[in-house]
């Protein structure tokens, strides 16, 4: 039988198979890397990085796990351990390098055309010390609230559309005094991993960045803590620098706070 299966070519093929499955794997991996991190170090614009680097190292990761798919067939009819290592890296290195772009690729198809998220749509918290680290930026500081957008084959303005899709995104108010709420917002934004840049107390303000570890894509943030009542009230914006849309990562930054909130 091993020599009918030589004669098939099957004890050559799986070899070859293992090992394009692996170095397809290794190129596309390489591709990736070099999209965000070429983008983060200024090599490329931004949308070169995502829109045209990305998708061919994505194109390449899925061609390696087609061929992984392959050599896991011929190697099931042949029992061929030689390469073997070779396959299994390329078929499950390829496949778990391809969930965290398409999970990508997955929220910006579903999340609406935004990049400014805020817990008060109707006077949102405004930046002030970061105004000068945004200069430049392709989004302005001011809220976007007004614009509008097409969003479920009807025309809405970016707070409509904000209500609608990220309704559980709302301040919270509690019964403590304002000075206590700004002192533990300060350790939940620093748990965060944020880069504090303004704490403002007498103001009941604290200004961070968070940017992304590959692409190096920068979001803005800041608390607003008052006096409400008997309690206080905290509200918090986060706003990309780039991009039409943040893929849904802002709304996820303000709910990771306020689980790092609740348990400060």
């Amino acid at each position: 039988m091993a020599a009918t299966r030589d004669e098939w070519g099957f004890m050559r093929i799986v070899p070859a198979l293992a090992r394009m499955a692996f170095w397809t794997a290794a190129v596309s991996l390489a591709v990736m890397i070099a999209a965000g991190f070429g983008t983060r170090l200024g090599l490329w614009h931004y949308e070169t990085g995502t829109g045209t680097i990305l998708p061919v190292g994505m194109a390449i990761g899925l061609a390696a796990v087609m061929a992984g798919l392959v050599w896991y067939i011929a190697w099931r009819a042949t029992h061929d351990s030689h390469s073997m290592r070779y396959g299994l890296i390329g078929l499950i290195g390829s496949a778990l390098m391809m969930i965290m772009p398409l999970r990508a690729a997955y929220m910006a198809e579903i999340s609406p055309p935004i990049c400014d998220i805020t817990t008060d749509t109707e006077r949102p918290p405004a930046f002030k010390a970061l105004l000068s680290e945004r200069a430049g930026a392709e989004n302005p500081p001011g809220y976007d609230g007004d614009e509008k957008l097409f969003w479920d084959d009807e025309q809405r303005t970016v707070r409509e559309v904000q209500r609608k899709v990220y309704g559980d995104i709302r301040g919270i108010r509690i019964l403590m005094p304002p000075e206590t709420l700004f002192a533990r917002a300060q350790r939940a934004a620093e748990s965060m991993g944020w880069t504090i840049v303004s704490v403002a107390p007498d103001q009941g303000r604290i200004e961070a960045t968070d940017t992304t570890f590959f692409f190096g894509f920068v979001t803005d943030i800041v608390i607003r803590v008052e006096p409400s009542g008997m309690g206080a009230k905290l509200d918090i914006r986060a706003k990309s620098r780039v991009g039409r849309s943040d893929d849904g990562s802002n709304a996820e930054r303000i709910r990771g706070f306020f689980k790092k909130l609740a348990n400060s």
